[in-house]
C-alpha cells in the first residue's frame, strides 16, 4: 500500500476489485460528496480528481485532508455501516468509484486477503486521528462533537 500526501493508496488488487463492483461517477469542483452525519451510501475510491475530508466547518482538532487518485474515502463508514464521521468534498474535477455498502461487503467476505489492507487503511486512519488529538494537546473544537 502506497501513501498520497494525506492518505493510504489502495494496491492495484483492491482497486481492480473495488471498480469491478462500483458505479461510476463524476463530481465537479465544489461539490459535496458526504457530509458528517449523513446516512452511509458507501465508499468512494477516487480514480482523478482530489477530494477534501474534514470534521465540519472547522480545521482545529482535525485539519483538512486532500487525498488523490487511488485513495478511498467513506470506508470507515462503509465497513462499519455506520453515518459517515467526516465531511467530504471534492476540490478538484473527480471521477470516482461509487462502491456501494453492501457490495463491499460482499467483497470482502469473497476476498479474505483484501481484508487486511482495508484493515491497513482503517489502521492509517485511526493513526492519522490520534496524531491530531496528540498535536492539538488533546483540546476539541467546538464543532468536533
Amino acid at each position: 500500500m502506497a501513501s498520497t500526501t494525506d492518505g493510504p493508496v489502495v494496491s492495484a488488487a483492491l482497486s481492480a476489485e473495488l471498480r469491478a463492483i462500483s458505479k461510476p461517477i463524476s463530481k465537479s469542483k465544489g461539490t459535496n460528496l458526504f457530509r458528517r452525519g449523513d446516512p452511509c451510501a458507501g465508499a468512494f475510491l477516487v480514480c482523478k480528481g482530489k477530494v477534501r475530508l474534514f470534521l465540519d466547518n472547522s480545521e482545529a482538532l482535525f485539519g483538512p485532508r486532500i487525498l488523490g487518485p487511488g485513495s478511498v474515502v467513506g470506508l470507515p463508514a462503509a465497513v462499519a455501516g455506520t453515518p459517515y464521521s467526516l465531511s467530504a468534498d471534492v476540490v478538484e474535477d473527480a471521477e470516482l468509484a461509487c462502491v456501494p455498502q453492501k457490495a463491499l461487503a460482499d467483497c470482502l467476505r469473497q476476498n479474505p486477503a483484501l481484508c487486511f489492507e482495508v484493515m491497513d487503511i482503517l489502521s492509517h486512519e485511526i493513526s492519522h486521528t490520534r496524531s491530531a488529538i496528540k498535536n492539538s494537546g488533546g483540546q476539541r473544537s467546538d464543532h468536533a462533537s
